[in-house]
């Protein structure tokens, strides 16, 4: 039996007042910190996002998927929009995963909804590399590009 909860809003979320549209948007992957910790004790966290407005020069917001730590335990949260410095990118590794249309950043919700994850064990890391496979098995993102993210942030082995 799944102990996976349903997705709730995220706090502060503006999707209401920033929505997602129809238009063709690059979807990006984020790590946090510009390189892989050798410390196995400080996993990255990882999201994936697009920017759904541009506020100014130094700020978006950006429709973010990712598993939240509250707590002790983990959630996921949708609809999750964001008001985010743009230095954000500067600050950690960020990866495009290719221009989604509307139909598939809506498949890729519907795929993060349907990961199963433990709130009290599952972290960020497990969560995204179980969300990024089953992007790989409905074609969304390559097996290369699937691989050069494990490697690169690095996510756990399943």
């Amino acid at each position: 039996m799944s102990t996976t909860p349903i997705p709730t809003r995220g706090s502060g979320d503006l999707s209401r007042v920033y929505g997602d549209d129809w238009s063709n948007k690059e979807i990006f992957l984020q790590a946090t910190g510009l390189h892989k910790e050798s410390d196995h004790n400080k996993p990255r966290h990882v999201l994936i996002y697009w920017v759904n407005a541009v506020i100014s020069d130094s700020i978006e917001v950006w429709d973010i998927t990712q598993l939240e730590r509250h707590g002790h335990g983990h959630q996921y949260h949708y609809p999750n929009a964001l008001k985010i410095s743009t230095k954000e990118r500067s600050h950690n590794q960020t990866m495009s995963l290719g221009i989604f249309t509307s139909e598939q950043r809506e498949q890729l919700l519907e795929l993060a909804a349907d990961v199963e994850y433990d709130q009290i064990t599952t972290e960020s890391r497990i969560w995204m590399r179980d969300l990024l496979a089953k992007m790989v098995e409905e074609k969304l993102i390559s097996h290369d590009l699937f691989n050069t993210i494990r490697e690169c942030v690095p996510l756990p082995s399943a």
